[in-house]
């Protein structure tokens, strides 16, 4: 049997201040920690055992414990890498067969387990497209698939606003507005049906290879290239979304000229994502964040003052996704 291995963690960093429309907030660079819990599913296929059942922290022994722990003797750790590996080659074979059958929510959370298994990186890359085209269809499309734990149709209210909805499930009434295809969000209508999801999100930055990845629940919906710090700038740790503006002011962390909202020369482009450390090396910071970039060749590369550069259309959906409070971004 498999075992869930922890993920180490990784951060944001950089300084500088910004103030939106009526706003003023800060640049800075932070960084966030693990990824959310992880999706399993206990259904069978073919005789594949489909959930990961040996627990973590047995104390009584279990029925695993005849199996060596990692390290615990010679040869143990190689045997131990094989068998996840085998797993995890197992969870994807199941999940295809799902999808050849067009039972879209057991191939994502068949997928999405494989995902934590130590793979050939070829595999990983099929399995990050295929979850992103799932994710497409049964999270960021109108429709709602059947059986699926991460929404459901809900009916607007006397009284109710989009917002006030958006705040009960842990998202955004901007994303609520974009996957009902609403063009006014001020124009809703009691009675109206709604597809809403149950957040909130939340993000997880990979310093080795340039990327952040969405998840909602434990669960890999896509991945957006990002550009860091400089001189090893962005710091590893887990972070909460503080705060986020449209159009921010660019106030240079270590003096110069302001550069105001909508100038061409604005460094953040359109969206700052505020951050403030909770875990790791991000505790007590404050300082840091996620924005846009007027230098898009310099995504896929460490040249920032620390914070995470997105492209300004990638930056636009993450700012529609994180709420601010409860959606954590984590750098490793």
């Amino acid at each position: 049997m498999a075992r869930r291995r922890r993920n180490s963690s990784g951060r944001i960093v950089g300084v500088l201040v910004l103030v939106g429309v009526g706003a003023t907030a800060w640049y800075w660079w932070g960084g966030p920690s693990d990824p959310a819990p992880q999706t399993t599913s206990s259904r069978q296929d073919d005789g594949l055992p489909l959930a990961t059942d040996r627990p973590e922290d047995a104390t009584d022994g279990g029925p695993y414990a005849d199996v060596p722990e990692r390290g615990s003797a010679p040869g143990a750790a190689a045997a131990t890498d094989q068998q996840n590996r085998e797993r995890g080659l197992a969870l994807v074979a199941s999940g295809r067969q799902a999808m050849e059958r067009q039972e879209a929510v057991t191939a994502r959370a068949q997928f999405s387990e494989a995902l934590q298994h130590d793979l050939p990186l070829s595999e990983m890359v099929k399995l990050r497209a295929d979850l992103t085209r799932l994710a497409r269809d049964t999270i960021f499309s109108t429709s709602i698939t059947k059986d699926d734990p991460f929404v459901e149709a809900y009916v607007i209210q006397p009284g109710e606003t989009l917002g006030k909805i958006a705040r009960r499930f842990g998202v955004t009434d901007d994303f609520l507005a974009r996957i009902n295809d609403i063009p006014n969000k001020n124009r809703i209508r009691a009675g109206q049906r709604l597809k809403v999801v149950r957040g909130p999100f939340h993000a997880v930055v990979s310093k080795s290879d340039y990327s952040l990845d969405v998840y909602l629940q434990g669960t890999f919906l896509k991945r957006f290239p990002v550009g860091l710090g400089a001189d090893d700038g962005t710091p590893t740790g887990r972070w909460r979304v503080a705060g986020k503006l449209k159009n921010p002011t660019y106030y240079p962390p270590r003096g110069g000229q302001i550069i105001a909202a909508d100038d061409p020369d604005n460094p953040l482009g359109e969206r700052w994502i505020g951050l403030e450390g909770v875990d790791g090396e991000a505790v007590g910071q404050e300082r840091y964040g996620i924005h846009g970039t007027i230098e898009p060749d310099s995504i896929g590369s460490s040249v920032s003052m620390g914070c995470i550069r997105m492209h300004n259309a990638d930056v636009e959906e993450l700012f529609d996704l994180l709420i601010e409070g409860d959606s954590e971004v984590t750098v490793r």
